[in-house]
């Protein structure tokens, strides 16, 4: 379960002191990120940000959490995409963050109250992808009752069948994209050194999706892009672990564009950089904070059109915490410098 709930719970009496503000700023951020209109948006993020800050106030997170997930599973029958929840989820961890930062606390405590909120923030993800996995399970088993009915038909059998199939990859392939996520959680959770954090993320991501090549970079101060990388056994590539240079190729594209870039062919691309042998696709999620691009994630595969759209929900959240989690490592760093 979560870690330092006693830290949470002077995390949210701090922000209950500004609960109007921060809902009124939540509303915006959940608005610009979700194209939804206040009259919708405005019930559900009074609900949220009530259910989050009465749960860490009382230290009944569990609970909290256990009613997100259900209301999480209410929503996608209902047909709201899990963008939406987590973008109200991933807002409201921002605005939170903004408004600790104007806080009178000392170093030590705002660090604190930085990290337990990026704690709840991937715990809150995990539980959001979970229900959307439970969810499409429901509708896996539904599919196959349908299909036993239409058994004597063979045509719409032989649909179904082929449907069902799909549906049992995308369960699989989200079910491993969970597990991606909460690996990459718990290796770079404890992880207070930026680069360091950056190696074990582009690791992790590499290890579990076999795919080629993985990096995880971020612009300098001088816009010169600098990170390290993990890629399978026996890739020639000219660096050692440490990718570094100027922002060009699809990864220059992701960050002028402040979105996913996918090359399903990476030969028919004509800004793809060819820097890793036997790339066929690639994939590129835009570090994003503050509304700034600050990095990226690459992710590149030998097989081509390896990415699909659910690949690129997946990298997304994972880009979204490691955001986090770099603006928690560097804080670390400069309060460490400091001292």
């Amino acid at each position: 379960m979560i870690k330092q709930a006693a830290v949470l719970q002077q995390t949210a009496e701090l922000l209950l002191a500004r609960k109007a503000e921060l809902l009124e700023i939540l509303i915006g951020s959940i608005r610009e990120n979700t194209g939804s209109s206040e009259l919708d948006v405005r019930p559900f993020a009074t609900k949220s940000l009530d259910a989050l800050l009465d749960g860490c106030c009382r230290q009944t997170l569990q609970e909290f959490l256990t009613d997100e997930a259900r209301a999480a599973v209410e929503a996608a029958r209902a047909g709201v995409g899990f963008d939406v929840l987590a973008a109200a989820a991933l807002s409201l961890t921002r605005v939170s963050h903004r408004l600790l930062l104007e806080t009178a606390l000392d170093r030590a405590e705002l660090a604190a109250c930085l990290g337990a909120l990026s704690d709840l923030a991937a715990h809150r993800a995990i539980a959001l992808l979970q229900a959307q996995q439970e969810e499409s399970g429901r509708r896996l088993i539904d599919a196959e009752e349908q299909a036993a009915q239409a058994r004597e038909r063979a045509r719409a059998l032989a649909r179904a069948n082929a449907a069902l199939r799909l549906s049992e990859a995308r369960s699989q392939r989200r079910a491993e994209q969970i597990a991606l996520l909460g690996s990459v959680m718990q290796r770079v959770a404890s992880v207070v050194e930026p680069e360091r954090l950056m190696q074990e993320a582009a690791e992790t991501i590499r290890s579990r999706m076999g795919h080629t090549y993985v990096a995880v970079v971020v612009l300098d101060h001088d816009g010169v892009l600098i990170g390290r990388w993990a890629g399978r056994s026996g890739l020639n590539r000219r660096s050692s672990g440490r990718a570094q240079g100027p922002a060009r190729g699809i990864i220059g594209r992701a960050l002028r564009k402040k979105s996913p870039q996918v090359a399903g062919d990476v030969s028919h691309d004509p800004d793809y950089h060819a820097d890793v042998p036997g790339t066929r696709s690639e994939l590129v999620v835009p570090l994003i904070d503050e509304g700034q691009a600050m990095g990226a994630i690459d992710f590149q595969s030998a097989q081509p059109a390896a990415f699909e759209l659910e690949d690129v929900v997946a990298a997304e959240a994972i880009a979204e915490f490691l955001v986090i989690a770099l603006r928690n490592a560097r804080l670390v760093a400069s309060l460490r410098g400091a001292g």
